[in-house]
């Protein structure tokens, strides 16, 4: 994977916004069905009830850990968001309305296959999933799109060192960008992440060039070995450790941490206690996470000996 520095979105982006405008009444309806299923998403959907016969494994989980793609995919409950957590990925879905909205109307640039649902092939099986689109860029060649709202250090961390793939988002665009190249949706294994500081709503860019698809081919493997997994009712090898007690950075972010670090693994559901959803379990475990605040962050400690 190569990074590619010339700008072929944002450019065109700030010359839109700083010029002339005009209203597009159709992209503006379009807009507000979008801003409606956000709203609907992250604070009014009802759950319904899951059919336990059916496997769902899901693109935009291919960058994360086996574990959590296989609690996720039975069902498993994870940590429920809390409430600044859920306003943080509205406010990201918004911002990726937004950024769309730019890209259709800048000049030299368009966007298609927004957030269209498609069969995605991942190991031995297709599986529905959708990217942020297709945009075809200043030199007239199409790429996969990832729109990403960050905090003012990731957004930092990003235009210093270029995207990683701690969360996933090499992955998942490594995969989609495979995709679009088998379909001949795209003409060149590009991806093209447009990052947003939520703070100071700046905007950088960063063309990723596939040189090849290992990184979806690790995917590949990753899902036939959870769909193996979830056939012999065996629970996949934990991939992270504990970093000087504590969990890392892949770890703490992940909806799934109670259950997959509690021995015996018994973290059935949550209760709310003191704002904050805390871990109930059947009986008491003999290894569990405890909670921690250092100046005003989270820590997760392991309580117990680690497996």
């Amino acid at each position: 994977m190569n990074p590619n520095p010339e700008s072929q979105v944002v450019g065109p982006m700030r010359d839109y916004l700083e010029g002339e405008k005009h209203l597009d009444s159709k992209a503006m309806e379009a807009a507000v069905v979008r801003f409606q299923r956000t709203v609907g998403g992250q604070f009014s959907k009802e759950r319904k009830p899951r059919d336990q016969d059916e496997i769902k494994l899901y693109p935009s989980e291919a960058g994360k850990c086996e574990r959590a793609i296989l609690y996720k995919a039975l069902g498993i409950p994870g940590e429920p968001f809390m409430s600044d957590v859920r306003f943080k990925f509205a406010m990201g879905d918004l911002v990726e309305l937004l950024v769309v909205y730019l890209i259709g109307h800048a000049k030299g640039i368009s966007l298609t296959d927004n957030n269209t649902i498609m069969e995605i092939q991942i190991g031995s099986r297709k599986w529905r999933g959708a990217s942020d689109g297709i945009v075809k860029c200043l030199d007239g060649k199409k790429r996969n799109l990832e729109v990403k709202s960050t905090s003012k250090w990731g957004f930092k961390f990003t235009k210093e060192r270029g995207v990683d793939d701690n969360f996933g988002y090499l992955t998942q665009a490594c995969v989609l960008t495979r995709h679009m190249m088998q379909e001949k949706l795209i003409d060149v294994p590009e991806t093209v992440f447009v990052y947003v500081d939520r703070d100071s709503m700046h905007f950088h860019e960063e063309i990723v060039v596939f040189d090849d698809f290992s990184l979806a081919h690790k995917a590949d493997l990753k899902f036939d070995r959870v769909l193996q997994a979830i056939k012999d009712k065996k629970v996949p090898k934990r991939p992270y450790q504990l970093q000087k007690g504590k969990l890392g950075l892949q770890c703490s972010y992940c909806s799934h941490k109670f259950t997959c670090w509690v021995r015996p693994h018994q973290a059935v559901t949550f209760e709310m206690k003191e704002g904050r959803p805390e871990p109930v379990y059947r009986v008491q475990p003999t290894q569990y996470l405890n909670t921690v605040f250092s100046r005003g962050k989270p820590n997760w400690i392991l309580v117990g000996n680690a497996e």
